[in-house]
């Protein structure tokens, strides 16, 4: 897994609040397609989604090449426990808060 690095405060800036109202209004976006089954919008919205993450990411100088290799960590760990015939989910026979 990748290690996690000290937590430092960040400072409230103008430009990360109005990226995250704007991934807060693009993440409830997609919920609002999932519940009225819209794929081609959900879709386009989740991009919007991952584009404003990723420039949040980049404004508080958080590398997105670490993030997208935890992401990948936690797929090859579930992908390995399932060939193991283990069901991968939290709150099971294994527990792990790193499962996607």
């Amino acid at each position: 897994m990748i290690s996690q690095e000290k937590s430092v405060p960040f400072l409230k800036n103008r430009k990360v609040t109005q990226l995250s109202q704007r991934m807060g209004i693009a993440g409830t976006s997609c919920v609002l397609d999932v519940m009225i089954n819209d794929r081609s919008a959900l879709i386009r919205d989740s991009a919007a989604f991952i584009v404003l993450l990723e420039r949040i990411w980049k404004a508080r100088e958080v590398d997105a090449g670490l993030v997208w290799s935890e992401i990948n960590e936690r797929i090859r760990l579930a992908d390995e426990l399932r060939a193991s015939g283990i069901r991968p989910y939290k709150g099971g026979r294994f527990r792990s808060t790193k499962l996607p």
